[in-house]
């Protein structure tokens, strides 16, 4: 019983945590966003969707075809 307490703990505790971390994120993120439109009309936008894409990393054509077949007709 003490152990399956424990791990729900630990469960909730790490849950809790990406929830703050992700909080914590985007509100960092939208404090630049705004700091750079301050400075330049357009640049937070800019910046944050910049940020978006790093996070996001490198997708290929057609969501996942490798780069080799991607934009060859396979009919």
């Amino acid at each position: 019983m003490n152990t399956a307490i424990v791990v729900i703990a630990l469960v909730v505790v790490g849950i809790v945590a990406a929830t703050i971390a992700i909080v914590v994120r985007e509100r960092r993120d939208r404090a630049v966003a705004a700091r750079l439109d301050e400075a330049d009309p357009g640049a937070g936008v800019r910046a944050h969707a910049d940020a978006e894409r790093q996070q996001a990393g490198p997708r290929g054509e057609a969501g996942g075809m490798s780069w080799s077949a991607g934009g060859q007709n396979s009919a």
